[in-house]
């Protein structure tokens, strides 16, 4: 049976039953179809991996439910809503079920990044890119490199010195640190922004000398133009001055004099302070008098002799403002950017560098990919190389879906469409839209989900809108205060489709639970400035405390807008006894075991590393109960070497080898530590992660020194999960809650809703002598509104924006409470009213229309604060591992081999050459008293057993002291060991050892065994290829090592 094509459009608010309607919906198009495999022409996406495993398992329950017979709310739903019966609903759904299963690589319910992902990985070739590309998804810390590339040419080139001095010298300008590293690493986080992308592939092609002659320019420009300003105030002031005219004798407190002052001082007045509007401009069009009733007769006579030459002045001001003030503005603009501009691009090639070098794309970049490469290909070859067709498209969050993203899906949703049995569902809610940083547009899913006649459509078929009406979450309180309370915030959206958003959609119904608690507190200016400081803190507390006493600590969830407020509210909240699950407890670098661990990495990395070996000493007096007092310890231990203070502390029951961790798998060196240090009996949730981590870096081939870098630039952000279960109040960002719900939500906040960090925006309406450059990133502020009708546009459409952006973090901010909302916030009143550019100043001007409002109360309340819904105890789900297991591999039973050199005494020990490791031990000799440290490294890892330690390294010192090679281990020398080196016909050569003295070289071989002429055409070819490089080879040694050492020169 063909059903029609249909494209429908849900709004979604919060606690609607989004996902239910989703997951009801693609139930019924496998559940109508005779095909057990429709599932695979299906695609759903998501926002989030969480999202898409949730819209899974929630579609194999139902169906695992209905195969069973089971009746659920789900199951008579699609009963209502189609013509199926409850029989073929469970035939259907145990076969359904079964293909599943057997195809689920072809279920694809799955988020937006993975499936462009999907998309680049089957046109690589396309691309360009190799079929072994590696994705990265930590962006930062390669664009963090990139910008350690860019510093460490200061010096070497000399127009990329000059350009990073003269950013150096403009953060000082503006009160900021000189070193610029800092500073880099932060701004030049827009590079990864989709937004931003193809802004700087148009700037790609500019070179620094470019910045430099613009900025030359403008500086030129608005150097003519502060003359000219300068040069009509100065003809006025002389003019006062010439006849001996005083300001006190002009009205208005010399307004007019005042006037032509700031002509003088045209440079530093901000973008405002010259107005050719109001009284002295409607003064000078009446002709009115411009002296002072109190200034004497003769001055007024004067001034009235003047009149003419003042007003004509005044006009040339006026006309001058008019044609050059606008172009003044967008050069002061032009002028703080250019040179951040230059370095962005600079880091920007940098980037494309590093990413080139290592065979890696960036996440952030694929859907600019995508755009420009594969969206125009007809979709039936999308489809056959990705090995699927879809007919059916399912799109979550589209509010937080960037414009790229969807431009990308239309074309392959728009070929569904043109056939019969197809549909697009697309599901959202513009008013939980947080994510515009990140590239998302509200306004895409708000024209959308509009039935207004110029509303978007894309595709030729007619869309349906539908809203999903009932808040199943929340109680009947919370969602009456929450549909008032952002109904009344329309009233501060400057935008008449937002307006209209948050009028419309927040008419909420009330679902079957009644009652809940909604509660405003208000917290005035304290005098002290540590009370003021933990007012909010202090608050949250009392609320935590009050509510113990009905509801768990798990039930509690407190929102803050920073990570950097959620870490002070759980850092007070932990001082005070209260237990807390937030990102910030959750790290890895919290647990002093972990910390540790990496000490003691850094210490055998670095031996002299004093600073390490004291943290160590330090944890481990604690950790193993040293009766000697701490003082004591650590002065006893902390100059001596490793190897003593690991044998020292024997007496305290530690067992740490150096010689068998260097032979160990990485793994198994930090298994190691654990068992030889006693760190842990029971399991350790943090120590358990951190193994998951070294083992994820092992597979990657990782020296302990390339996880110690790992670590450093990841310790940031590398976390344990904590259970659903435990019982700490939740501590997380309005960012991270979204998608959550909490029976209680604290929300201590107030918030500055213009108020932004260092914006900036994309200006392209420039000037004809901008040098060739179409579009500048300038500074947003009301400057803009000054240049042209395009500056204004931006600058009014970006306030806009702003406004959307903080309602509706504050509407994903209220909404996720169930049954209780306590919202605490400043008391920002004064003589003229609330300050409505705040948070507060809205709930404030809300009481107020309440008519609830009154200057002394603080403490608002709406419904009942007792408990409605039942207090059941929560089982946990999670299993607690109570014992560490942990086996050194010797008790593997496992026979393993390892290097040559480990083999030796054995019956394959015998047979292999010990020639290599000679080679690779003198490669790391430069000079004579390296043959010491060398041997002694070797020992400790592994590569030597004991027994042989004296044998090699006498052997080593009858070769450095050699009569005719000793000078050539001398400190007079320079020496190159294994160095490559390419000859002109591309071959590549490796000398064990060149030795160089002026313009001369000497070629040192190293061989095993009798002289044999073979070898004498190895060292001539290195030879012939080193005179081709204009080197003198003054002597060509071969060095036969065996009981004794023989050299033989070659002529």
């Amino acid at each position: 049976m063909q059903n029609p094509t249909n494209f429908q459009v849900y709004n979604a608010s919060a606690g609607s039953g989004k996902t239910f309607t989703l997951v009801k919906e693609y139930l019924k198009i496998i559940l109508q179809s005779e095909d057990i495999f429709r599932f695979q022409k299906i695609l759903a996406i998501t926002f989030t991996n969480k999202a898409a495993n949730e819209m899974k398992e929630r579609v194999m329950k139902n169906l695992h439910a209905f195969s069973e017979g089971k009746e659920t709310d789900m199951s008579s739903k699609i009963l209502e809503e189609t013509s199926l019966d409850s029989t073929t609903i469970q035939e259907r759904s145990k076969k359904i079920l079964d293909a599943i299963l057997q195809n689920y690589s072809a279920f694809s319910i799955t988020t937006i990044d993975s499936f462009t992902h999907k998309i680049i990985k089957n046109f690589a070739h396309d691309l360009g890119l190799t079929l072994n590309f590696e994705v990265e998804m930590d962006a930062v810390s390669l664009l963090s490199e990139a910008v350690d590339v860019l510093i460490s040419k200061i010096g070497t080139n000399e127009e990329l010195t000059k350009l990073l001095i003269d950013f150096s010298l403009s953060k000082i300008d503006d009160d900021k640190s000189w070193d610029i590293s800092r500073e880099l690493n932060d701004f030049s986080r827009i590079l990864l922004n989709e937004d931003d992308v193809k802004h700087f592939r148009s700037l790609s092609e500019k070179t620094i000398e470019d910045f430099f002659q613009l900025k030359e320019k403008l500086i030129k420009a608005n150097t003519q133009i502060e003359m000219s300003f300068k040069e009509v105030g100065k003809k006025a002031l002389d003019l006062i001055k010439n006849n001996h005219l005083q300001i006190s004798d002009f009205a208005y407190a010399g307004e007019c004099p005042n006037h032509f002052k700031k002509l003088l001082n045209f440079k530093n007045l901000k973008v405002d302070d010259l107005k050719f509007e109001g009284r002295i401009d409607k003064n000078f069009s009446e002709d009115k008098n411009l002296y002072s009733a109190k200034a004497s007769a003769a001055s007024k006579s004067t001034i009235d002799d003047l009149y003419d030459e003042f007003k004509n002045l005044y006009l040339q001001s006026k006309t001058l403002f008019e044609n050059s003030h606008p172009l003044y503005v967008i050069n002061n603009l032009a002028l703080k950017s250019i040179i951040p501009l230059a370095v962005l691009n600079n880091i920007n090639s940098e980037l494309n560098n590093l990413k080139e070098e290592n065979n890696i794309r960036l996440n952030a970049e694929f859907n600019q990919l995508i755009s420009d490469n594969i969206k125009d290909q007809p979709a039936p070859f999308i489809y056959e190389r990705i090995g699927q067709k879809f007919m059916h498209y399912f799109i979550d969050e589209m509010q937080d879906t960037s414009v790229l993203q969807w431009q990308n899906l239309i074309p392959l949703i728009d070929n569904a469409l043109a056939q019969e049995n197809s549909n697009l569902l697309i599901v959202g809610d513009g008013k939980q839209a947080i994510y515009r940083w990140r590239g998302g547009k509200a306004e895409q899913f708000i024209n959308l989900g509009s039935e207004e006649e110029n509303a978007e459509n894309p595709f030729y078929i007619s869309k349906e809108i539908k809203e999903l009406a009932t808040n199943y979450r929340s109680y009947s309180e919370v969602i009456n205060f929450n549909n008032n309370f952002f109904q009344h915030t329309a009233n501060f959206l400057q935008n008449d489709s937002y307006k209209k958003l948050f009028l419309e959609g927040n008419k909420q119904l009330e679902n079957a639970k009644k009652g809940g608690f909604v509660s405003l507190s208000f917290l005035e200016k304290e005098g002290d400035k540590e009370d003021e400081k933990f007012k909010y803190q202090n608050k949250v507390l009392e609320k935590i405390t009050a509510l113990k006493k009905e509801f768990s600590l798990s039930e509690i969830c407190v929102l803050v807008r920073k990570k950097k407020d959620g870490i002070a509210v759980a850092n007070y909240l932990s001082e005070k006894g209260i237990d807390i699950v937030s990102s910030e407890t959750l790290l890895l670098k919290n647990s002093s075991k972990v910390n540790f661990i990496t000490d003691i990495l850094q210490i055998i990395q670095h031996p002299n590393d004093e600073e390490t070996r004291f943290n160590v000493l330090y944890f481990l007096h604690h950790h193993l109960k040293v009766q000697l007092d701490k003082h004591s310890f650590l002065n006893k231990l902390v100059k001596n070497s490793l190897p003593d203070i690991f044998n020292h502390l024997k007496e305290y029951n530690v067992s740490f080898s150096l010689e068998m961790f260097h032979q160990l798998p990485f793994y198994e060196k930090i298994e190691e530590i654990i068992r030889g240090f006693q760190l842990i009996n029971s399991s350790d949730a943090y120590v358990q992660f951190f193994l998951d981590v070294v083992l994820d870096q092992q597979r990657k081939g990782t020296s302990i020194q390339e996880f110690l870098d790992f670590w450093n630039d990841k310790k940031k952000s590398l976390s344990i999960v904590a259970p659903e279960s435990s019982d700490a109040v939740n501590v997380m960002t309005i960012h991270k809650s979204k998608g959550l719900e909490f029976p209680v939500v604290i929300f201590p906040y107030d918030l500055d809703i213009y108020q932004q960090i260092q914006p900036k925006v994309w200006f392209d309406e420039l000037p004809e002598n901008f040098e060739g450059f179409n579009e500048l990133l300038i500074d947003y502020g009301k400057s803009l509104s000054y240049i042209n009708d395009k500056g204004l546009q931006i600058y009014e459409q970006q306030r806009e924006e702003l406004e959307l952006d903080n309602f509706n973090l504050l509407y994903v901010a209220l909404t996720r409470a169930v049954e209780q909302l306590y919202i605490i916030t400043e008391k920002r009143i004064s003589r003229a009213g609330e300050n409505t550019n705040y948070y507060s100043g809205i709930f404030i001007n809300y009481l107020k229309e309440m008519k609830l409002w009154t200057d002394e109360q603080l403490e608002y309340s709406f419904g009942g604060s007792e408990r409605v819904s039942k207090n059941e105890p929560r089982e946990s789900l999670v299993n607690i591992q109570q014992e560490f297991i942990s086996t050194p591999w010797q008790q593997h039973n496992i026979a393993m081999l390892a290097s040559s050199s480990k083999l030796w005494d054995t019956e394959q020990g015998k047979a292999i050459d010990f020639g290599n490791l000679i080679h690779e031990m003198m490669a790391k000799i430069i000079k004579r008293k390296d043959v010491d440290k060398v041997v002694s490294l070797s020992g400790q890892q592994g590569e030597i057993p004991k027994g042989k330690l004296s044998e090699i390294k006498g052997m080593i010192n009858m070769i450095v002291n050699h009569d005719q090679l000793q000078y050539y281990f001398s400190d007079e020398v320079s020496v190159f060991n294994e160095r490559e080196i390419v000859s002109i016909d591309n071959q590549i050569i490796i000398p064990d050892r060149l030795v160089f003295e002026n313009e001369s070289v000497t070629i040192i071989d190293y061989k095993t065994g009798k002289p044999d002429k073979k070898y004498h055409q190895q060292v001539l070819k290195y030879a012939n290829i080193l005179k081709l490089m204009n080197f003198k080879v003054d002597k060509k040694l071969l060095v036969y090592i065996n009981d004794e050492i023989l050299v033989e020169e070659i002529g």
